[in-house]
């Protein structure tokens, strides 16, 4: 079999490069090892009722915004079924070492009224931090699209300037602010400490800016593409794994999968940027770049239930406000292990769903999970997993209902558990080591790969090359073609959709 260019990966990363150079005429084939294509975003059901992993709502999708330039450009944005957020849409933000109750609301102005009426003292550094997330992603061509990209994705990951804390303590003296400015770090999993402003500004901006759920959840995005491949003669290939990378020449040539050899002059590969050493012969990369990449530190994991209640209408404001339990101060990332529950969110982004009756029933229980966690259970059989790792999931699970009930009330406390995802269960159905959630960190104490390797052909693309979430996932799809068509070329006529 032949194409010009292998996109090794179905996620939102793999699926908008393929359509992008596509839509450019490239004959493109997508490689997928599941057997189904979407990677986070696709769905799954327990008793009739569809469960979210990756997608429960992103900014970026407002009349002029990026992704829904990008999404505009590719030929998918016709096909949603977008909900904005309502104004009273916010994350209900529970500080449990005093007992405050914040509203983050998702507008820059509604944000500074409710930060200054529960932190009067506050009032200048609240105005100034806000002005600086404004003023930085001014800077950011995603956020200002009359600037050119090229610069810009030069510097991003040089791990330099100001961290998120600096900024907070030159600002703030109130540790309660300090955890409710921080929480943006939950959507790319790098603690205050660690990460730079402009890695801080490009999730926090989209957030403060208004966010927006899909009816349909992530597997609506994912049919959206599908759509959109077929029309433009994309063969998705689910059931492959793919086994190493063909080289010849010192080029790429293909790759071998499970079921037989593919050429093509390009190879995209979506995974985590660790597994790429797997798939390449010996000695195509130098040790020092191999040793980089072995060395990445990553993201901590989730532990998730997916449940049920029986009657939605309990669950009250749930349908736009999603419930967090975090302590204190700058450390929000930090984990107990020994009572990991007491940091935990709660959401029902199925209550936004017009697609399946079912949908209003089902609730998420997330907290992070650390790999230490579930370490001596790797010792099973895949699939196969012991007595003791299941006794373990089930009284985790257990505990995470109990905190919640009684943070959130009785209704909380009868979610029936459907389904439990832990560290183990995301490394094995996505992927990614250790199940991390949002892959590579990309922190201050290294350097994140980029998407050009130096093997002519191979190129790199997802979270780990740009940034984390749906939003930064679609935007390195967009990167990776671009360095392959002309990226100033395609940013300049993705920008024109605006």
């Amino acid at each position: 079999m032949k194409a010009e260019i292998v996109v090794v990966g179905s996620g939102i990363s793999g699926l908008t490069s393929a359509a992008l150079l596509a839509k450019k005429g490239r004959r493109v084939i997508i490689l997928e090892r599941n057997k189904r294509p979407g990677g986070a975003l696709k769905r799954f059901t327990r008793r009739g009722i569809p469960f979210d992993i990756g997608f429960h709502y992103s900014g970026g999708m407002g009349k002029g915004e990026i992704l829904r330039a990008l999404w505009k450009y590719i030929g998918v944005w016709p096909r949603l079924a977008v909900l904005p957020f309502p104004e009273e849409g916010n994350e209900n933000l529970r500080i449990r070492d005093s007992g405050r109750v914040v509203r983050a609301f998702f507008s820059y102005d509604r944000l500074e009224d409710e930060l200054q009426r529960v932190f009067p003292d506050e009032k200048q550094g609240i105005s100034t931090y806000l002005n600086k997330i404004r003023e930085i992603s001014s800077t950011i061509p995603f956020f200002n699209p009359d600037l050119p990209l090229t610069p810009y994705l030069h510097d991003l990951f040089s791990p330099k300037g100001m961290s998120l804390a600096q900024l907070l303590t030159s600002l703030i003296q109130d540790t309660d602010l300090y955890a409710v400015l921080s929480t943006p770090v939950f959507l790319y999993g790098v603690p205050p400490r660690e990460v730079n402003l402009t890695i801080h500004a490009s999730v926090a901006h989209p957030l403060y800016s208004g966010v927006y759920a899909i009816d349909g959840g992530g597997q609506a995005i994912v049919d959206a593409f599908l759509e959109t491949l077929a029309e433009t003669g994309v063969d998705i290939l689910t059931g492959q794994e793919v086994e190493s990378v063909i080289v010849k020449e010192n080029q790429v040539a293909g790759v071998k999968t499970s079921g037989g050899e593919i050429y093509a002059s390009h190879v995209i590969y979506t995974g985590h940027p660790t597994s790429l050493l797997d798939l390449v012969p010996d000695g195509i990369f130098r040790k020092a770049f191999c040793n980089r990449l072995r060395n990445l530190i990553n993201t901590h994991s989730m532990f998730i239930v997916f449940g049920a209640i029986d009657d939605p209408d309990t669950l009250g404001d749930m349908t736009w406000v999603n419930y967090y339990n975090i302590r204190t101060g700058l450390d929000i990332m930090d984990l107990d292990l020994r009572h990991p529950e007491k940091s935990i969110m709660v959401n029902a982004p199925g209550r936004r769903d017009s697609y399946s009756t079912g949908a209003s029933r089902g609730v998420l229980l997330i907290r992070m999970s650390a790999w230490d966690e579930v370490a001596r259970f790797d010792q099973d059989a895949q699939g196969k997993r012991s007595a003791a790792y299941r006794k373990w999931k089930a009284e985790s699970a257990d505990k995470m209902i109990e905190q919640a009930g009684r943070l959130w009330g009785d209704a909380c406390s009868r979610i029936e558990p459907l389904a439990i995802g832990t560290p183990l269960t995301f490394r094995d159905r996505l992927g990614s080591p250790m199940g991390a959630t949002y892959g590579v960190r990309h922190s201050m104490n290294q350097f994140s790969p980029g998407v050009r390797t130096r093997l002519p052909g191979l190129w790199l693309s997802g979270q780990g090359t740009l940034m984390a979430g749906i939003m930064g996932a679609s935007l390195a799809g967009m990167v990776t073609a671009g360095e392959i068509e002309g990226l100033e070329p395609l940013w300049d006529e993705v920008r024109q959709c605006r």
